[in-house]
Protein backbone atom coordinates (compact mmCIF):
# COMPACT_ATOMS: atom_id res chain seq x y z
CA UNK A 1 0.00 0.00 0.00
CA UNK A 2 1.15 3.32 -1.09
CA UNK A 3 1.12 5.70 1.77
CA UNK A 4 2.56 6.92 5.02
CA UNK A 5 4.18 5.15 7.57
CA UNK A 6 4.02 5.28 11.19
CA UNK A 7 5.26 2.90 14.47
CA UNK A 8 1.96 1.97 16.49
CA UNK A 9 2.09 0.98 19.96
CA UNK A 10 4.03 -1.86 20.37
CA UNK A 11 6.26 -0.80 18.32
CA UNK A 12 4.73 -2.68 14.63
CA UNK A 13 5.14 -0.28 11.49
CA UNK A 14 1.27 0.33 10.53
CA UNK A 15 0.86 1.62 6.42
CA UNK A 16 -1.65 4.67 5.79
CA UNK A 17 -3.01 5.55 2.90
CA UNK A 18 -1.66 9.49 2.30
CA UNK A 19 -5.33 10.88 2.60
CA UNK A 20 -5.56 9.68 6.47
CA UNK A 21 -4.68 12.17 9.41
CA UNK A 22 -2.23 10.54 11.82
CA UNK A 23 -1.92 12.78 14.81
CA UNK A 24 1.87 13.00 16.24
CA UNK A 25 0.29 10.80 19.49
CA UNK A 26 -3.07 9.31 19.92
CA UNK A 27 -3.46 11.28 23.06
CA UNK A 28 -3.53 14.63 21.56
CA UNK A 29 -6.71 16.22 21.10
CA UNK A 30 -7.87 16.10 17.02
CA UNK A 31 -9.76 19.11 16.34
CA UNK A 32 -13.24 17.97 16.57
CA UNK A 33 -14.97 21.58 17.61
CA UNK A 34 -16.48 22.11 14.38
CA UNK A 35 -16.85 18.11 13.42
CA UNK A 36 -20.42 16.28 14.56
CA UNK A 37 -20.73 14.73 18.10
CA UNK A 38 -23.53 13.01 19.48
CA UNK A 39 -24.27 12.25 23.24
CA UNK A 40 -25.02 9.19 25.50
CA UNK A 41 -29.03 9.78 25.04
CA UNK A 42 -28.55 9.42 21.01
CA UNK A 43 -26.09 6.79 21.14
CA UNK A 44 -28.50 5.01 23.21
CA UNK A 45 -31.53 5.23 21.03
CA UNK A 46 -29.50 4.02 18.13
CA UNK A 47 -27.82 1.32 19.02
CA UNK A 48 -30.68 -1.01 17.83
CA UNK A 49 -30.95 1.13 14.27
CA UNK A 50 -29.33 -0.95 11.91
CA UNK A 51 -28.54 1.63 9.90
CA UNK A 52 -26.68 3.13 12.04
CA UNK A 53 -23.00 1.84 12.61
CA UNK A 54 -21.34 2.64 15.84
CA UNK A 55 -17.52 1.70 15.78
CA UNK A 56 -15.38 0.84 18.80
CA UNK A 57 -12.14 2.13 18.07
CA UNK A 58 -10.15 0.76 20.95
CA UNK A 59 -7.83 -2.33 21.31
CA UNK A 60 -9.35 -5.59 21.61
CA UNK A 61 -8.07 -6.17 25.15
CA UNK A 62 -9.42 -2.47 26.44
CA UNK A 63 -12.57 -3.86 25.73
CA UNK A 64 -12.31 -6.96 27.18
CA UNK A 65 -11.02 -5.48 30.52
CA UNK A 66 -14.13 -2.33 30.47
CA UNK A 67 -16.98 -3.68 28.22
CA UNK A 68 -18.14 -1.93 24.71
CA UNK A 69 -21.90 -0.30 23.68
CA UNK A 70 -24.24 -2.89 22.19
CA UNK A 71 -24.12 -3.79 18.46
CA UNK A 72 -20.77 -1.76 18.02
CA UNK A 73 -18.41 -3.13 15.77
CA UNK A 74 -14.38 -3.57 17.07
CA UNK A 75 -12.25 -1.57 14.57
CA UNK A 76 -8.68 -0.60 16.14
CA UNK A 77 -7.95 3.06 15.03
CA UNK A 78 -4.35 1.29 13.89
CA UNK A 79 -6.52 -0.74 11.05
CA UNK A 80 -9.96 1.64 10.74
CA UNK A 81 -8.16 3.77 7.28
CA UNK A 82 -7.64 -0.15 6.16
CA UNK A 83 -10.98 -1.77 7.14
CA UNK A 84 -13.33 1.18 5.85
CA UNK A 85 -11.22 1.12 2.18
CA UNK A 86 -11.70 -2.55 2.31
CA UNK A 87 -13.94 -4.17 -0.37
CA UNK A 88 -17.43 -4.97 0.30
CA UNK A 89 -17.44 -8.81 0.10
CA UNK A 90 -13.96 -8.39 2.27
CA UNK A 91 -16.30 -6.33 5.06
CA UNK A 92 -18.85 -8.65 5.02
CA UNK A 93 -16.92 -11.65 5.59
CA UNK A 94 -15.30 -9.83 8.19
CA UNK A 95 -18.01 -8.26 10.38
CA UNK A 96 -21.10 -10.11 8.82
CA UNK A 97 -22.76 -6.79 8.20
CA UNK A 98 -22.62 -4.71 4.76
CA UNK A 99 -20.00 -2.12 4.64
CA UNK A 100 -21.47 1.34 5.22
CA UNK A 101 -21.79 3.86 2.19
CA UNK A 102 -20.12 7.12 2.44
CA UNK A 103 -23.20 8.39 3.35
CA UNK A 104 -24.15 6.23 6.14
CA UNK A 105 -24.19 7.30 9.53
CA UNK A 106 -21.17 6.23 11.62
CA UNK A 107 -20.65 7.26 15.14
CA UNK A 108 -17.20 6.37 16.86
CA UNK A 109 -16.22 5.86 20.13
CA UNK A 110 -13.11 4.91 22.15
CA UNK A 111 -12.29 5.35 25.93
CA UNK A 112 -13.11 9.68 26.33
CA UNK A 113 -13.56 10.81 22.48
CA UNK A 114 -9.68 11.69 21.56
CA UNK A 115 -9.18 8.93 19.65
CA UNK A 116 -12.68 8.10 18.28
CA UNK A 117 -12.36 11.99 17.31
CA UNK A 118 -9.09 10.90 15.20
CA UNK A 119 -10.68 8.24 13.80
CA UNK A 120 -13.82 10.24 12.77
CA UNK A 121 -11.66 12.82 10.83
CA UNK A 122 -9.91 9.66 8.92
CA UNK A 123 -13.19 8.51 8.12
CA UNK A 124 -14.16 12.57 6.55
CA UNK A 125 -10.81 11.98 5.21
CA UNK A 126 -11.85 8.66 3.50
CA UNK A 127 -14.97 9.96 2.06
CA UNK A 128 -17.94 9.26 4.65
CA UNK A 129 -19.84 12.18 5.21
CA UNK A 130 -21.77 11.63 7.85
CA UNK A 131 -19.00 10.59 10.62
CA UNK A 132 -19.78 11.04 14.18
CA UNK A 133 -17.53 11.43 17.24
CA UNK A 134 -19.43 10.52 20.71
CA UNK A 135 -17.16 12.70 22.75
CA UNK A 136 -18.01 11.25 26.31
CA UNK A 137 -17.44 7.62 24.65
CA UNK A 138 -16.71 4.33 27.09
CA UNK A 139 -16.94 6.51 30.12
CA UNK A 140 -20.07 8.08 29.76
CA UNK A 141 -21.43 5.45 28.61
CA UNK A 142 -20.48 2.84 31.12
CA UNK A 143 -21.43 6.02 34.06
CA UNK A 144 -24.70 6.26 32.57
CA UNK A 145 -25.81 2.81 31.15
CA UNK A 146 -25.79 1.22 34.94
Amino acid sequence: MDGLKATAHGGASVSYPTNVYIPRCYSQQANTEKLPTVDYEYVNKVTTNKHVLIIDVREPDEIKEHGKIPNSLNIPLGSLATTLSASEKEFKETFKRDKPKHSSEIIFYCMIGKRSGVAQQNALNLGYKNAKNYLGSWTDWATKSQ
